[in-house]
């Protein structure tokens, strides 16, 4: 039958061909154009400001969220100075109801402009997808990109034993399967799956990381005005043990991260954020003449936001964000702060 089927199609003449191609070519492109005019599109631009006390920590801090990348990289070096930072953001999204519920994209760019130490600059990228059903349900998928993410000046260990002074960059990718489902009309479950990949440049490229994420995130509608989201995450990353053991130098680890995320609408236009957060880094490598044999890293944060809105379709924020973390083989604990005044504009939708 399929024999017959092609035989048949071979058999057309070549013009009736590209009428048959041109025509499904028309359709398609048609279909598409119907799919977008019955959609709905938004957008939402912000820029914020901010001045932080150590720029090495600073989108390690920032990215410290159940809804982002907790587990960024280790930072062997700390505290390397203070700037200024603008954040500037733009959104794109589109949404359409099917058959099945509705249907929605979106588009996120972004990134951290650095005042004086420009190496530290870096963009985010991220696309979502998701589909609500007609029982409440969502399924939602991420990706998520920082390319060439300067972490500072690194000490690199050659198998010679000689050290050098090298730049440590990275790119993160990691892709996040999202499950909401409500169990009440005041309390919705989620369930977090998520798979990354962090490849350093050389000659650090022993650290190339591979990581799988699993968690449960819970929304409470307290009451109307207070919300309450809670969230756990269990991360094991695995380095390559063949191009580590070289030179001593093995990061890969098991992360438990824990959050809690209180919002409260204070008045009608005025609402605050009151964020913790906790996360314990412990290293898996089994070398004892490793670098990071042993050893450990807890890390407690704390954030206050308040959002006003000076109209329908702007606000404004101010924020503040405190962070206190120490390796079991360190004594010293490192602190480190953000503060931030914002603006977010979201355009009428089409």
């Amino acid at each position: 039958m399929l024999f017959y089927i092609i035989q048949s199609i071979s058999s057309y003449p070549f013009k009736t061909y590209k009428r048959v191609h041109a025509s499904a070519t028309l359709f398609t492109l048609l279909t598409i154009i119907s799919c977008c005019a019955e959609a709905e599109w938004s957008s939402k631009v912000s820029n914020s400001s901010y001045y932080t006390d150590d720029v090495a920590l600073f989108s390690v801090t920032r990215r410290l969220s159940l809804k982002d990348d907790p587990t960024q990289p280790v930072v062997d070096r700390p505290n390397q100075g203070g700037d200024f930072i603008n954040e500037p953001s733009a959104e794109l999204e589109w949404s359409r109801e099917n058959f099945l519920g509705k249907s929605k994209m979106s588009l996120n760019a972004g990134g951290y402009i650095f005042v004086d130490r420009t190496p530290f600059s870096h963009g985010l990228y991220e696309l979502q997808l998701s589909q609500a059903f007609l029982t409440d349900t969502k399924i939602s998928l991420h990706y998520n990109v920082i390319p060439d993410l300067f972490l500072g000046k690194n000490t690199f260990k050659q198998a010679s034993g000689n050290d050098s002074e090298e730049d440590e960059k990275l790119t993160s990718h990691y892709w996040s399967l999202f499950l909401d489902q409500p169990l009440t009309n005041n309390l919705t479950i989620r369930l977090l799956g998520r798979y990354g990949l962090r490849n350093y440049n050389a000659p650090f490229q022993n650290r190339n990381t591979q990581f799988w994420t699993l968690g449960p995130h819970i929304e409470w509608l307290i009451k109307p005005g207070i919300e309450l989201l809670v969230g756990y995450h269990y991360e094991p990353g695995t380095a390559s043990y063949q191009k580590t053991v070289n030179v001593n130098d093995d990061i890969s680890y098991v992360n438990q991260y824990a959050s809690a995320e209180l919002k409260i609408h204070i008045l009608e236009r005025l609402s605050s954020v009151f964020i913790v957060d906790f996360e314990n880094n412990k290293f898996d490598t089994h070398n004892i003449n490793d670098l990071h044999y042993g050893s450990s890293e807890n890390v407690f944060q704390g954030e206050i936001e308040l959002l006003y809105e000076l109209e329908r379709n702007t606000a404004i924020k101010l924020g503040w964000q405190h962070g206190s973390r120490k390796l079991t083989s360190d004594n010293q604990t490192i602190k480190n702060n953000n503060v931030w005044l914002g603006f977010e504009y979201k355009f009428p939708t089409l």
